[in-house]
């Protein structure tokens, strides 16, 4: 090898060399820190510091308001979270090797975030400073006359959540949000809003996507396509250990279409089905869906010992995979337009019906 042409290698390598180690042993990096405070310039402990930079950081606040971090890239940005604050984010380069000081100023907040949810949610409200805080729970403007909030409280259905603080120094200065929350219990089924993407669902004889275009409640629905039968539409496996025979389910579905030669009206079957054959298919519920608009399939369903088949032969129900899907009605004779369109179903439930319920 030339001389020079080997000299050069022996370059190349010592600087790759020099590469990997500065990788290895994290020379590049940098230190940033600083402090959080209020308006008082008072300390701030327990503050979520995060810095975006090459990587993300997260670090807590001491009780001295003091935060650092070890960081790698040219500039980092940095935010800071805390119930009740509001902060600016900074940028900070390289080179500056002043400390940080992010500073904290009173703000109205409410945790959880206004949306969609599966459960009972517990609400909390938090303002920095000398503030009382008032809330209202049936969408009318609150004031200091309305419920004072004292500690966290539970929501149990779709709620619009109002509320106001008021300084108790200077009246004057107050702060108002509102917050929407819609509750949706699905019962036994898991995602039954599908704001959890396509999460314990799947297509039976039809592929299934996540659609925001069309929503009952929420922002996002199911989207049933490429079906190749009546019987075919969004599938959910449901939970065998706590499902028999002879027990009540009560299940509901809403759904939506609006596709091009589709008919005004279908009939939709919310259908219980025990494995993957035609056999042990039964329907749970019905109803008649208008073309352009949501509309609600629900009904009840003592689960069958056993499905008779006449001439097929009588298949008992064994439970070992159930499972719940949304079609169109059977017919003898298939038109693809008019029974194999596209369709959106959101807000699916199935609840058992305890003995003496009443439901």
């Amino acid at each position: 090898m030339p001389r020079r042409l080997k000299h050069l290698r022996n370059v190349f390598l010592f600087v790759l060399a020099g590469i990997m180690l500065i990788g290895c042993f994290g020379f590049g990096q940098w230190k940033i820190s600083g402090y959080v405070t209020d308006d008082a310039d008072n300390p701030l402990a327990g503050v979520t510091v995060v810095i975006k930079a090459k990587k993300t950081v997260t670090v807590t606040t001491g009780e001295d308001g003091k935060w650092s971090a070890a960081v790698a890239g040219d500039e980092a940005e940095i935010t800071a979270v805390k119930e009740g604050f509001e902060f600016e984010p900074v940028v900070v380069k390289k080179a500056s090797n002043k400390p940080v000081t992010i500073v904290g100023r009173p703000k109205l907040t409410i945790n959880p975030a206004s949306g969609y949810y599966e459960e009972a949610i517990t609400v909390e409200l938090a303002i920095a400073g000398d503030y009382a805080i008032y809330y209202t729970l049936d969408g009318s403007d609150p004031t200091a006359e309305s419920t004072e909030y004292t500690a966290p409280f539970e929501i149990e259905e779709t709620t619009t959540v109002k509320v106001v603080a008021i300084n108790r120094v200077n009246e004057a200065h107050k702060q108002e949000l509102t917050a929407e929350y819609e509750i949706h219990d699905p019962g036994i089924i898991k995602n039954g809003g599908f704001e959890s993407g396509l999460d314990h669902w799947h297509g039976k004889s039809s592929d299934v996507q996540i659609s925001d275009a069309q929503a009952y409640n929420g922002t996002y629905s199911v989207l049933a396509t490429s079906r190749t039968e009546t019987g075919s539409g969004p599938r959910q496996d449901l939970p065998a250990d706590v499902l028999e025979v002879g027990q009540t389910i009560k299940v509901s579905a809403w759904v939506y279409y609006d596709a091009e030669g589709a008919p005004d009206e279908r009939v939709f079957n919310l259908s219980f089905q025990d494995g993957d054959g035609w056999q042990k298919i039964v329907i749970a519920a019905s109803g008649t869906i208008k073309k352009g608009e949501w509309g609600l399939i629900q009904g009840s369903l003592v689960i069958p010992a056993e499905v008779d088949r006449g001439d097929a032969g009588v298949f008992p129900i064994t439970m070992e995979n159930p499972r719940i899907f949304i079609e169109t009605s059977w017919v003898a004779e298939v038109d693809p337009a008019k029974d194999l369109f596209d369709y959106y179903v959101d807000a699916v439930s199935v609840f058992i019906v305890e003995e003496g319920s009443g439901d």
